[in-house]
């Protein structure tokens, strides 16, 4: 019986310890906070469409280079969604259907939704990696974070 009862302490606390763990992780990953875009010093600065080619062309390789990293991407407008609070900004390859997508920090989705397609610019953002749909044959890769850099 007294040894039962020693599993049981030994178990309950083992529950506990990880319960413990677990809410740290998770409050840790709710909290984090990202250095400001605007700060950060590209990896990477490259034109919409060879980017687009890249990804093409070798699609593992070009995720382990850019995923994670902040990439400034110059190049015309496809399309521009606007939201109330949000806006995301489509640069389109036509031939392929393949696009990037960027997502814009709170405080410029503005400015971004004012953007119309035809305009020449340049977006700074830390790419997702890409999502290749074998349906359309094309790779989507997106932006979070961004930026318009003037």
């Amino acid at each position: 019986m007294q040894n039962k009862k020693k599993w049981l302490r030994w178990i309950l606390l083992t529950v506990v310890v990880m319960a413990l763990a677990g809410g740290a992780v998770f409050y840790y990953v709710m909290t984090a906070q990202f250095a400001d875009t605007t700060s950060e010093k590209p990896a990477y600065s490259i034109s919409a469409m060879d980017l687009l080619a890249e990804f093409q062309l070798n699609d593992s390789a070009a995720n382990r280079k850019y995923t994670e990293q902040i990439v400034a991407v110059s190049g015309l407008v496809s399309e521009v969604e606007g939201a109330d609070t949000s806006a995301t900004v489509k640069f389109v390859d036509t031939l392929t259907g393949s696009y990037l997508i960027f997502d814009f920090q709170s405080g410029v989705s503005r400015k971004a939704a004012a953007l119309q397609p035809g305009d020449s610019v340049t977006l700074k953002g830390s790419c997702s990696g890409s999502i290749y749909s074998r349906l359309r044959n094309a790779h989507m890769i997106s932006f979070k974070r961004s930026i318009i850099v003037e």
